[in-house]
């Protein structure tokens, strides 16, 4: 078995990127086809053979799964993003459901969880409100940017992305001509950059409920006077901007922002409304993608976090404070946590904006803040971690502290099942799991869990 050979396969299952899953050959090895559905046979083509596993390239298919549905997006299948374009809404959500509830039973271990059904987006399309887009000097063009193919960093240029929404679109598509018209350049995927070789990411975000729209050029070094005024020309022009900024991250790996930022013209934040609160932000600050949603998600998991009247809340991650006006507005005190501190020093800001006052915001490591508020009581914790989850050492905390409850609200169910598995020998019980649906057209799943603390 071998790159190049062919197969005739049927798929069995979808994995958790919307890729369709069957096996190969007498050991059985594990193959992922790309843009196959559930019960389809297909002639396909091995294009990556490991070790545990094999990804293949559709041939032709031998007839359609009922639930198939044709692509909006013309990119789909080489941009590595909406996975699930070819898959009906309804059977989506499903897939999201299944795909929380095998990570809570193979990696947490949870025998029966209790998961609820995926909580459907208001907007299926044109939802996010952020595009951020990887740079490159690549193939001949000086700034080449877009979104990455598949399992790799190569770019497939943007032309247009149906599921941010309509106002990005069109703002991004002016900003990078704008940016053509520049003497900068994309960095180059291998090798050492060029001087004018600078522009490593642009992010464009639009807030949903007040219309302010945001831009951040990225770049892998402080660009000189000259290089400032060139943007500030180019990008001054674009009507509807309420304001931009550079961003200058020289650290390798693919973390987005640096710490330092220098305007360009206009305002460096933005305001957005989630219910009846009205939070303002940076452009590098976390702030959930899918505005609509977020706010039922919010609701939801303060509704949790409240349900026995606690006096004291500690939430960790708590970025710029959007989760926590909506666990102060129950009437709880609460120890905000926030590592980055372009996003920590908001929370007090977004408090005072919306008129409440029990908040004790802290700029910290969260694990070392969790350690440190470990010797405290509080009735309920309250966590949102990015994609990688806990630490061992915020783990350890959560078990000190000993809180009746416990809010987890993740993007991963990976990481998220692990993290249940590690509180649940620690004395804790999965009560219930619902998966939200954040992420239409895709395999992301954004989960809110509670969790008990073993009486017994």
């Amino acid at each position: 078995m071998k790159q190049g050979d062919i197969f005739r396969v049927k798929i069995d299952n979808l994995n958790g990127e919307g890729e369709g899953v069957a096996r190969i050959g007498e050991e059985g090895l594990v193959l992922f086809v790309p843009g196959a559905l559930a019960g389809e046979e297909a002639e396909v083509r091995l294009v990556t053979k490991k070790k545990n596993y094999g990804v293949a390239k559709v041939v032709r298919r031998f007839g359609d799964s009922p639930h198939r549905v044709k692509p909006r997006c013309a990119s789909f299948g080489r941009c590595g993003g909406c996975a699930l374009q070819h898959l009906s809404y309804e059977v989506q959500l499903s897939l999201k459901k299944k795909t929380l509830a095998d990570a809570l039973t193979r990696i947490g271990g949870e025998r029966e969880p209790r998961v609820f059904d995926c909580e459907p987006s208001p907007s299926e399309w044109g939802y996010r409100n952020k595009a951020s887009l990887p740079v490159q000097s690549a193939a001949g063009e000086c700034l080449r940017a877009g979104f990455y193919k598949p399992r790799s960093h190569d770019i497939v240029p943007y032309r247009g992305c149906d599921i941010v929404a309509p106002e990005i679109d069109a703002k991004t598509k002016e900003i990078l001509s704008a940016l053509r018209g520049t003497r900068l350049c994309g960095v180059r995927l291998n090798g050492k950059s060029a001087e004018r070789e600078t522009i490593r990411e642009i992010v464009v975000r639009r807030a949903c409920f007040t219309g302010e729209t945001l831009l951040a050029v990225i770049c892998r070094r402080a660009p000189s006077s000259a290089e400032l005024k060139l943007l500030r020309g180019a990008l001054r022009e674009i009507e509807g901007l309420s304001g931009a900024v550079c961003n200058i991250n020289g650290s390798p790996g693919n973390f987005i922002w640096g710490e330092k930022s220098v305007p360009l013209f206009g305002k460096e934040t933005m305001r957005e409304r989630l219910g009846k609160f009205v939070f303002t932000f940076e452009a590098s600050s976390f702030f959930q993608v899918n505005s609509e949603q977020a706010a039922k998600l919010y609701e939801y998991a303060a509704s949790l976090a409240l349900e026995d009247s606690p006096r004291e809340i500690l939430e960790l991650y708590a970025g710029v404070g959007g989760m926590t006006a909506f666990l102060a507005a129950g009437g709880a005190k609460i120890t905000a946590v926030e590592s980055w501190e372009p996003a920590a020093k908001y929370i007090a800001r977004n408090a005072e904006a919306n008129g409440i006052k029990k908040i004790t915001p802290l700029a910290a490591r969260v694990e070392e803040a969790a350690s440190e508020l470990s010797k405290k009581n509080y009735g309920t914790v309250v966590l949102d971690p990015p994609r990688a989850g806990c630490d061992e050492k915020v783990v350890a905390a959560l078990l000190k502290i000993a809180a009746e409850r416990i809010v987890y609200v993740s993007c991963n169910p990976a990481t998220l099942a692990r993290d249940i598995k590690r509180l649940a020998e620690g004395g804790y019980e999965l009560v219930h799991a619902k998966p939200f649906d954040m992420f239409p057209q895709t395999g992301h799943v954004e989960t809110v869990v509670l969790m008990s603390r073993d009486k017994d």
